[in-house]
């Protein structure tokens, strides 16, 4: 009896149409559903809370969109989470996870006000450009200890980014107390800012200068990551340190560049921050911001269009979430609460997609 071999059975490979067309409707898609159980769960706590989330959302987004002002006050509100988050998304794709963006603001802010109140330079077409350079500086020495931590020393990026960002807050507490301090005030917190200092607006509105850099950043980095060597060099080593190793693509290198570039990107959103929306040094300009940067990054799947749609989500709740307090009495932490199940929801989602691949 001749036995009969059966070829092997092969599933033929995916075709790159289909492909693109399931990467595509998981980057939409995710983000999406992250948005909609999001609202689901702030119109429960609404409710919960003796609300109309019907009117909630409506308020939400009057304060938002309702106008110029609020337009404006969305857009300046959106420039340090995109640019943060531009940040965190490169420093990601090399696997390096840092949590720093809140010291990389801090010490932009810092620098900046350092800058202008030291330095007669008596026009903003001296001084934005020198502010620019140093906030961009400082942030990214900050950026490059961790990234040097990491490469070198194998140390955690994540717990060292952490302690920095204490280091910088603790450094900002004593500089609105002591090298930076008003002479004239009875709050820790520097002078205003000489107007010479301050981002010229469009007029009529509170739309700065620094709206326009934070746009401009978008395309900037979508070339660097998809069209440059160290955007194919990131890849690799945020896929396979060892792959690249073995290519000739130095990890190290590649780690520490992309936590200078993520460093100065916030330094240089505290730096606007400051001559765009604050005008003065205080604790209070350290608010957490730097990790809904984070947030901005995750909802946006790292994708630097993608960080713009989740800045203005974000921003949008947050003004959102004031107004319904004032309004309707109804808590401003809903808004959080929001933000967070949209993160969950992010996490999760991904986590069931790469398990069906």
């Amino acid at each position: 009896m001749t036995a009969t071999l059966s070829p092997p059975v092969t599933t033929p490979p995916e075709p790159p149409t289909a492909s693109r067309i399931r990467s595509l409707t998981t980057t939409i898609g995710v983000p999406l559903l992250a948005v909609a159980v999001g609202l689901a769960a702030g119109g429960i706590l609404i409710v919960l809370a003796g609300g109309d989330p019907g009117q909630a959302y409506a308020t939400m987004l009057d304060a938002a969109l309702g106008g110029d002002t609020q337009l404006g006050r969305l857009l300046t509100g959106m420039t340090p989470l995109v640019l943060m988050g531009l940040g965190y998304a490169i420093a990601y794709r090399t696997g390096f996870i840092t949590i720093g963006a809140q010291g990389h603001y801090d010490v932009g802010a810092i620098t900046a006000t350092a800058v202008v109140l030291s330095m007669p330079l008596g026009t903003s077409w001296i001084a934005i450009p020198i502010v620019a350079v140093t906030a961009a500086a400082a942030g990214a020495c900050i950026g490059g200890i961790a990234g040097v931590l990491k490469a070198r020393l194998g140390v955690n990026e994540i717990i060292s980014s952490l302690m920095l960002n204490y280091l910088v807050f603790y450094t900002l507490a004593w500089a609105v107390r002591k090298p930076l301090a008003n002479p004239n005030g009875f709050t820790p917190e520097s002078e205003r800012i000489p107007d010479w200092a301050a981002l010229a607006t469009i007029p009529g509105t509170r739309i700065h200068i620094g709206v326009f850099v934070a746009i401009a950043a978008v395309p900037l980095v979508w070339w660097l990551m998809r069209s440059t060597r160290f955007g194919f060099a990131s890849q690799i080593v945020g896929g396979s340190p060892s792959v690249a190793e073995a290519n000739g693509i130095s990890v190290a290198r590649t780690v520490v560049t992309s936590a200078l570039i993520s460093g100065a990107l916030g330094g240089i959103a505290g730096a606007i921050m400051l001559l765009g929306s604050e005008f003065r040094l205080s604790l209070a300009i350290s608010s957490g911001i730097g990790f809904t940067a984070i947030v901005v990054a995750l909802l946006g799947r790292r994708n630097p269009f993608g960080i713009v749609l989740a800045a203005a989500l974000v921003s949008g709740l947050t003004l959102g979430s004031q107004a319904v307090q004032r309004t309707q009495e109804i808590p401003a932490s809903i808004g959080t609460v929001v933000q967070a199940v949209m993160i969950l929801t992010v996490l999760l989602a991904n986590r069931i997609v790469e398990r069906a691949r």
